[in-house]
């Protein structure tokens, strides 16, 4: 009789990351939306805001802004920067893609750190009209990020 013993190891720290942030985000309109013209391949990418815990503005994009909130510094912030507040993402579209553009019927793509995860699942069609939709981000050592994504024709 041969019996295996075995555990997982612990990670390396050099790769488990803090970060509970999305980097980017995009929305694509869903195919089979055809009005006027096609919607296949159209996409948005979306403007992220980080808020602090409390609740202040801090970046927009990836870059600190200045405490009114209207500029952005050019610096890039960090997960300190961040801790323990929220993020809102908004995906304002173009007017003229109103007829071929559903809001309700979106598939959404994020680019993430590799050990990070989002739940619930960004698979799928979303519907991002009115209060949109919340997800929460997970980072590799457990540490979680909530983000409301909302959508509008401008």
């Amino acid at each position: 009789m041969t019996m295996m013993l075995s555990n997982c190891a612990k990670s390396d720290k050099e790769f488990v990351h803090d970060s509970n942030t999305i980097s980017q985000i995009v929305c694509k309109a869903s195919y089979g939306t055809h009005g006027n013209g096609s919607s296949e391949g159209t996409e948005f990418r979306g403007v992220i805001y980080e808020y602090d815990k409390n609740e202040k503005l801090v970046a927009k994009d990836g870059k600190l802004v200045t405490d009114d909130g209207k500029d952005a510094t050019g610096e890039e912030f960090t997960q300190q920067d961040v801790e323990g507040g929220y993020g809102r993402i908004i995906f304002e579209i173009p007017a003229p893609y109103m007829e071929i553009v559903d809001l309700s019927n979106i598939y959404l793509v994020a680019t993430l750190d590799w050990d990070q995860f989002i739940t619930p699942s960004l698979t799928g069609r979303h519907d991002i009209t009115g209060d949109g939709i919340i997800i929460t981000v997970k980072s590799g050592v457990g540490t979680t990020r909530q983000y409301r994504i909302q959508g509008s024709f401008e």
